[in-house]
């Protein structure tokens, strides 16, 4: 019966040991900002999604930010490898879905005209989803009203209730508490977009 408990505290003591390695090596590479070390983490802890989580967010925020076509197709593909495999790993997670509809907005972006129709309606049903697991998820009430706002400059629809879904997110936001490490941006781009777009 010893030897059991020992097994089980010195198994518990490795996993703490383990988390704590990861908690560290990744506020490390987010405070850096070099790619390069989160492929590293990527590596490292294969089994962790939070790794593979912000490397798959640096490509689709790198290519929401860029017009270099041939670099974007590039980064979209890695991103796109890394999320299948999240989801494998977790259908359910929400962070996991909000971070899949904002690389299936980056895949409109890089051509309106063929990916909007094709994409669309993936996007509103992953953000969706995303909503149904945790309305109160401020990623995911805020990415599809910022989704809704960028569309209805091409569809013409009325964006007074994603305005108010974007206040909405903002206080969700000043509540929410992450556990170390885990996702808690968007405030800023909430509020951006009360600025300039929903004045």
């Amino acid at each position: 019966m010893k030897t059991i408990f020992l097994s089980i505290v010195s198994f518990l003591s490795i996993s703490v040991l383990a988390q704590n390695n990861l908690e560290n090596d990744l506020s490390k590479a987010l405070n850096s900002s070099e790619k390069s070390n989160l492929v590293e983490l990527v590596k490292n802890y294969p089994n962790e999604w939070l790794p593979k989580y912000y490397l798959a967010l640096s490509e689709v925020v790198s290519v929401l930010e860029k017009d270099n076509k041939n670099d974007n197709s590039k980064m979209l593909d890695e991103a796109k490898s890394l999320i299948n495999k999240l989801e494998n790993q977790d259908p359910k997670n929400v962070e996991i879905l909000n971070l899949k509809a904002l690389y299936l907005t980056a895949e409109i972006v890089q051509d309106p005209l063929t990916n909007g129709g094709i994409y669309y309606p993936d996007v509103l049903e992953t953000y969706q989803k995303a909503l149904r697991l945790s309305p109160n998820n401020p990623r995911a009430v805020l990415g599809l009203a910022e989704f809704n706002i960028n569309a209805a400059n091409y569809i013409g629809t009325d964006i007074t209730e994603d305005c108010k879904n974007v206040k909405k997110s903002l206080a969700l936001f000043t509540n929410e508490k992450p556990k170390k490490n885990e996702p808690k941006w968007g405030k800023e781009r909430a509020e951006e977009l009360l600025k300039n777009q929903c004045k």
